[in-house]
C-alpha cells in the first residue's frame, strides 16, 4: 500500500461533509460549521463523550474526494455538545489506495448494528474496498456501528466491521469499513478487479 504523501489539497468548506479521526476512538462523520485562518469546526453526526477527553491531542479531518482522502492534521482545542474546535497543523495528506476504487455491484449484504438491534439483509448497490453503498429500508442513523457481511458470486462471505457515514440519496446509505482483515481485503479487491474488466469489455463492445 503506498505511503500517503503531502499534496496541495481543495480547501476545508462550510457545509462539507467530512470524517474526523483518532487513533484512540476511530472515524465519526461531521459537518464544517465554520472555518477560519488556521482553524475549522465540525458538528459531528453523533456525538461522543470520549472527545472531552482527547483536547490537546492530535485529530484528523479527512475529506473524501474523486482522487482519494485528503487528511488535514491538527490538535483538539475544545468539545461543545459534539461540536469540535480543531487547530490545524498546515500538514495535508492525500492517502491514494487501491482498495478505494469503486464499482457498481449488487450482491447480498447483511448489515446489522453491533449494539443496537437494527439492520438485517439488503443489496448493495456499489462496492469498494474502503466501504459500500446499500439500499437501506430501516433508516440506519448515521454513525450507527455495524457489522457488515457481503456475499460475493463465488460463494465465499467478506465480513468486515463498519460505520454508516453518509446518505447517498433516499433508502441508501453508504458505509465505511473500519475493521477488514487482509484476506477479506483480497477477495473484496480481486472481485473489484473483475467488475472493472467486465466494465472495460463492455465499453469496448458498445
Amino acid at each position: 500500500m503506498p505511503a500517503p504523501t503531502a499534496v496541495t489539497a481543495p480547501p476545508l468548506e462550510v457545509g462539507q461533509h467530512v470524517i474526523v479521526r483518532t487513533i484512540h476512538i476511530g472515524m465519526i462523520p461531521g459537518t464544517i460549521d465554520a472555518v477560519a485562518d488556521g482553524s475549522v469546526t465540525v458538528v459531528l453526526t453523533v456525538r461522543d463523550a470520549r472527545f472531552q477527553r482527547l483536547i490537546g491531542h492530535e485529530i484528523a479531518v479527512e475529506l473524501s474526494s474523486g482522487r482519494g482522502i485528503y487528511r488535514h492534521g491538527g490538535t483538539l482545542k475544545a468539545d461543545r455538545d459534539g461540536t469540535l474546535s480543531i487547530a490545524l497543523s498546515g500538514e495535508v495528506e492525500r492517502i491514494q489506495r487501491r482498495e478505494f476504487v469503486r464499482v457498481d455491484a449488487h450482491v447480498p449484504v447483511s448489515v446489522r448494528g453491533i449494539d443496537e438491534p437494527l439492520g438485517g439483509e439488503t443489496n448493495t448497490l456499489d462496492v469498494s474496498g474502503g466501504g459500500v453503498r446499500i439500499s437501506d429500508p430501516w433508516s440506519l442513523p448515521l454513525g450507527l456501528e455495524v457489522r457488515v457481511e457481503i456475499r460475493l458470486p463465488d460463494g465465499e462471505a467478506v465480513h468486515a466491521l463498519g460505520r454508516v457515514v453518509r446518505v447517498a440519496a433516499e433508502e441508501e446509505k453508504g458505509i465505511s469499513f473500519e475493521d477488514l482483515a487482509r484476506p477479506d481485503e483480497d477477495r473484496l479487491i480481486r472481485f473489484i478487479r473483475e467488475r472493472e474488466r467486465q466494465a472495460m469489455r463492455a465499453a469496448r463492445a458498445a
